[in-house]
């Protein structure tokens, strides 16, 4: 499936590098997006680098180091990579992901956490899901978004304007990097989720939307039980989601064939973060 992105977010680099992935046979430009297979990624970085990051998994730093992408135009980047890929995820099912992740199982949380307390000014463990939204995912339409932990951040914000012509969905990554990698490779480092919320845990028999964070965390400590979006998700909220992340939605439509044509809005903006579209486009 193919995408292209006619924005430049002026902002991306602070939280969205691009990177030559390359070795064993493989070679490929790869968009960074957390929250999306990000950690699996991280595990091939460290297949195809052996030995220049230290640790299980590399530290984005450390990947920018030595395979980051730049100094190139989207059009020198065209022309030079054959393969450009990122990887995609329903923009609910992401924000949900990092309030189980970073408020439940508090997952390398501290940063986020910290940041959250910030805004809303009382204990993050206090928060609801639909708090979570309506109190601080919610900035991302305002000037102050860059308040908002980048886990959060519209996917279409990381991408580059240039046509990706390797879009994968993120229950297909297995599957979609069999056409890029060796079988084994592979295996080892996209058969399994890595990182997933869920890995290792059991669904909660009952949850309630009015249920704050810690009362979740309390059951995950004592039985590795956490809620599904189902029983979280109120109408209301769903609603704002879809309004907040409405160009994540437009990209996923176009790459999925559903709409013929997409144009990111400049109203979805957060105000104070600039864009402009490719050289080409403002010749036509």
């Amino acid at each position: 499936m193919n995408f292209k992105s006619i924005i430049t977010y002026s902002f991306k680099q602070k939280f969205s590098p691009d990177f030559l992935f390359e070795g064993e046979g493989a070679s490929f430009f790869y968009t960074y997006i957390r929250k999306n297979a990000s950690t699996s990624f991280k595990k091939l970085f460290q297949e195809l680098y052996t030995g220049v990051c230290p640790g299980e998994l590399p530290s984005i730093a450390c990947m920018a180091e030595h395979a980051r992408v730049k100094g190139l135009t989207p059009a020198e980047i065209g022309q030079r990579f054959e393969t450009k890929l990122f990887v995609y995820r329903d923009p609910i099912d992401r924000v949900f992901s990092v309030y189980k992740n970073k408020l439940i199982q508090q997952d390398g949380a501290e940063d986020l956490l910290k940041r959250l307390e910030k805004v809303v000014e009382r204990d993050p463990g206090l928060l609801t899901f639909d708090e979570f939204v309506h109190e601080y995912v919610v900035l991302l339409e305002t000037d102050r978004w860059e308040e908002v932990d980048g886990h959060l951040y519209p996917q279409v914000w990381h991408l580059l304007p240039i046509t990706y012509n390797k879009v994968i969905r993120m229950d297909n990554v297995y599957r979609e990097m069999q056409d890029l990698l060796p079988p084994e490779l592979c295996g080892r480092v996209f058969k399994e989720p890595s990182n997933s919320t869920t890995k290792g845990s059991v669904s909660l028999p009952w949850a309630d939307p009015d249920c704050p964070a810690i009362y979740f965390r309390n059951k995950y400590v004592q039985g590795k039980a956490l809620p599904s979006l189902n029983q979280l998700l109120t109408p209301a909220t769903e609603a704002r989601l879809r309004e907040v992340y409405a160009d994540d939605y437009r990209m996923i439509e176009e790459v999925e064939g559903k709409t013929s044509a997409l144009l990111l809005s400049a109203s979805a903006l957060p105000p104070g973060l600039d864009f402009s579209l490719p050289e080409e486009h403002n010749k036509g």
